[in-house]
């Protein structure tokens, strides 16, 4: 047992501040209680301690100027004391005259603006961003500070970061950042290096930073008037009220896992379950490798007449069928052909979305509007009403929402699809982006699967190596974990389904089996009964989970989320 740790081993709630400048950890020290030293076998010195009625440790450490020696001790800190947060605490220069002298800065984003490529035409920017940790941000708008003196203004706004003091407001780099960098508010020298090497151990970081000077040619002379102490002070009081809110989120009681009820329907299939979805009418639709398609009704288990679809030779793979709860047609792949039909209304006609061009069709995907078909890597997004291309794209993986306001792709080939492109849909109008795509963790791998809660609130995805839940909106992780998949998943998609739940859950199928993902851990306990057999896993907008497995049972049972 280490020092950090608690009486049954596990890691104590920690979190750490850093700052560059002795005067800035001096504002922060003076806060804390009962102050112990530890000295790092590299030399680097930490101060624990704790804040006045906060049962969270705190570390405090220097780490000097600049971004590699913000990104070193950061490193070092997180290595060896697995902190829930870190916090960037010191003062910066105000590029804005609407940032005034002892402002509080809380870095939405972190600009790092120093790569670039020097041509004959003159420097081609090269910046790399990082969000704050979400976590940690959505406490800072509503804090009850214990303000030094007067209360400042408090700005939630994008920084700058590099290895550069600015001084001038007519030189280069001001230019630079007037022209590639109109939003950050303010300059520093560790915010980026923090963030980088936050983000590459998944840990919630955020920067906050008082105002000292205008970085312009009058900073000494604001140094001077102890402009530095006031902007310090007020970051440390800003960053302990901030340290009090997050602890009481961390002590509070580890929420329950989703978990699911009895079963309200089960039916056995004449061979192993190869399409699996619910339908209008609180409907249940399922397929095996050959044979109808059938249909039950939620509401009182009974059996509603099949859907009769040709098998696509060689008949290893299996009836497709999709469908949505909200209503619309139930597209099928009959034969050579893609059919958006309506069962219940014979005199319908159904409507042709295409040929089949390639055997596996291994993502199939329905909603009332649309239908989401692909080819290998070749995706098609179609009207089940006219049967029209609304828009074709390359991709590792997609996903659409069951409400049909979101669709999710998993884009770059060579990536591994890491980039994950978000479109709003509208019936009757072309998808439109959304903004930036989300970007998985960088070690992430191939993204094997993505799913967006039925609602599009939320994006699942997981890899190989990586799993988490994504806020669409801000396009920010709230629960990444590292080990994620299994291979037999990387290179066998459908040997893994993926569930996202509207309240951020992530359910998945790996070997077979059904877990539920443990931010906790980097091993889901399986959380249905049976072995290793379960083929599809899908879950309705009103909380109904079904599964089918390899024997061709299909199973449904409430969920609660």
């Amino acid at each position: 047992m280490t020092w950090w740790q608690g009486e049954d081993g596990s890691s104590r709630d920690l979190v750490v501040v850093l700052t560059a400048l002795p005067l800035e950890a001096d504002a922060v020290r003076r806060r804390m209680r009962n102050v112990e030293r530890r000295r790092h076998p590299s030399g680097t010195v930490f101060d624990v301690g704790e804040l006045p009625d906060v049962r969270t440790k705190v570390v405090l450490v220097i780490t000097g100027d600049g971004t590699k020696e913000a990104a070193v001790i950061t490193e070092r800190a997180i290595e060896t004391f697995r902190p829930a947060a870190v916090l960037l605490v010191g003062v910066a220069g105000s590029l804005k005259d609407s940032v005034g002298l002892g402002d509080v800065v809380v870095a939405k984003r972190v600009h790092c603006y120093s790569g670039g490529k020097e041509t004959a035409a003159g420097l081609l920017s090269r910046p790399r961003t990082w969000d704050a940790g979400y976590r940690l941000l959505a406490l800072t708008y509503d804090l009850d500070v214990d303000w030094p003196d007067e209360a400042p203004r408090v700005h939630h706004k994008p920084i700058a970061s590099g290895d550069t003091l600015l001084a001038s407001r007519s030189g280069p780099l001001s230019t630079l950042l007037n022209e590639r960098f109109e939003d950050a508010v303010a300059i520093e020298m560790e915010g980026a290096g923090v963030a980088i090497s936050a983000q590459q151990r998944e840990t919630n970081a955020l920067a906050i930073r008082g105002i000292s000077d205008r970085a312009d040619e009058r900073k000494q002379a604001a140094d001077a008037s102890g402009s530095q102490e006031r902007a310090a002070a007020n970051a440390a009081a800003f960053a302990v009220a901030l340290i009090a809110a997050f602890a009481g989120t961390l002590r509070k009681v580890k929420p329950v896992p989703g978990h699911p009820g009895g079963e309200i329907l089960a039916a056995r299939l004449g061979g192993a379950v190869t399409s699996l979805c619910f339908g209008p009418g609180r409907t249940l639709l399922a397929a095996a490798l050959s044979g109808p398609i059938r249909r039950w009704r939620l509401d009182d288990g009974e059996e509603l007449p099949p859907i009769h679809a040709a098998t696509w030779m060689p008949p290893r793979y299996g009836v497709r069928v999709a469908a949505s709860p909200g209503g619309g047609p139930v597209v099928v792949r009959d034969g050579y052909q893609l059919r958006a039909l309506r069962p219940d209304e014979p005199d319908h006609p159904p409507v042709s979305l295409g040929g089949v061009t390639y055997p596996g069709e291994l993502y199939f995907a329905s909603t009332a509007s649309y239908a989401l078909l692909s080819w290998a890597t070749i995706f098609r997004l179609r009207s089940t009403a006219t049967g029209a291309d609304l828009l074709s794209f390359t991709a590792v993986a997609a996903s659409i929402s069951a409400d049909e306001s979101t669709l999710a792709v998993a884009k770059g080939l060579v990536s591994g699809g890491r980039h994950v492109q978000v479109y709003r849909l509208r019936p009757g109008q072309n998808p439109v982006p959304t903004g930036p795509p989300i970007e998985l963790h960088q070690a992430a791998g191939m993204a094997l699967q993505i799913a967006l809660s039925s609602d599009g609130a939320m994006l699942g995805g997981m890899t190989a190596r990586w799993a988490g839940v994504f806020d669409v909106e801000r396009g920010v992780p709230i629960m990444p974990r590292s080990g994620g998949g299994d291979l037999w998943s990387q290179f066998f998609p459908e040997a893994m389904g993926l569930v996202c739940t509207p309240r951020g859950r992530l359910l998945h199928m790996s070997k077979g089996r059904v877990l539920q993902l443990d931010v906790n851990s980097r091993d889901d306990a399986p959380f249905l009964p049976g072995g290793g057999g379960y083929r599809r896993l899908v879950l309705s907008p009103d909380g109904l989970l079904a599964t089918g497995d390899a024997s061709g049972w299909v199973r449904v049972r409430p969920w609660q989320d």
